[in-house]
């Protein structure tokens, strides 16, 4: 009778534990599914707006159903209908409940692209959107349009995106990445590298970057002096892509 008793504490003991085992292994499951989740950023973008007002850009963030208050970027990139390359970076403010936003007064009509650069928890987005400033032909992607209205719209559809820290000191190694979409989606197997030079100098360093993941490309990079740097993203791939885009960095002694 001792030795059933005794069998039927231990299948009890065994049942137990086997549960607390199935519980902690679903909730590793549920936290390491969370953390693969990507985050969300909901762009909102006025359609039309009026020369010399002020438009304001807002965009939600989230992971999962949590409100990202810690994103480590956000930022507003603007430009006009095939002058991609003219392209102006704004910096957002965080409002509350993962909202931030920025303003901006746009000088001349036409249509414009506004893209929204953000990081957080290690994961990059960057969605985008149009506004129509006063009256332009261009409004609704017209099948009139001329050639070079095209060639804008096709130029917008790649999306470059350069990281790096606040603070960059001289001769210091510093990470760079580099985020490209193509037609909103990671561009893989691309050739990404980067034109350095100093504002005033002639001589031009080229780094080639390593693809780390689908669209994120990286390399270290020491600055020799201090001052201001121009950078030149250059993307290719094949003979069909071919993007740049220029920023400027500020190194620090």
């Amino acid at each position: 009778m001792v030795r059933k008793f005794a069998i039927f504490v231990l299948i009890i003991m065994f049942s137990l534990i086997a549960a607390a085992c199935g519980d902690g292994n679903e909730n590793n499951a549920s936290n390491q599914d969370e953390k693969l989740e990507p985050i969300q950023a909901t762009l909102e973008v006025p359609e039309a707006g009026d020369k010399g007002e002020k438009v304001v850009f807002s965009t939600e963030v989230t992971h999962g159903e949590e409100k990202v208050e810690d994103a480590s970027e956000v930022k507003y990139e603007v430009w006009k209908d095939g002058q991609k390359d003219k392209s102006e970076m704004i910096e957002a403010k965080h409002e509350k409940n993962g909202i931030y936003k920025a303003e901006k007064t746009f000088d001349e009509d036409g249509l414009y692209t506004v893209q929204v650069h953000v990081t957080a928890r290690d994961m990059h987005t960057m969605p985008k959107a149009e506004i129509q400033i006063g009256e332009s032909e261009a409004h609704g992607h017209s099948d009139e349009s001329s050639d070079e209205h095209g060639q804008g719209h096709e130029e917008s559809i790649v999306s470059i995106h350069l990281m790096k820290a606040d603070i960059i000191k001289a001769n210091q190694e510093t990470e760079l990445k580099v985020h490209v979409e193509h037609a909103e989606k990671a561009l893989e197997d691309a050739e990404v590298r980067l034109e350095i030079f100093k504002e005033g100098q002639e001589k031009h360093d080229w780094v080639d970057l390593t693809e780390a993941q689908a669209d994120e490309y990286e390399t270290n990079y020491a600055f020799h002096e201090t001052g201001t740097y121009n950078v030149q993203v250059h993307v290719s791939k094949g003979s069909d892509i071919h993007e740049h885009t220029m920023e400027k960095i500020e190194v620090e002694s």
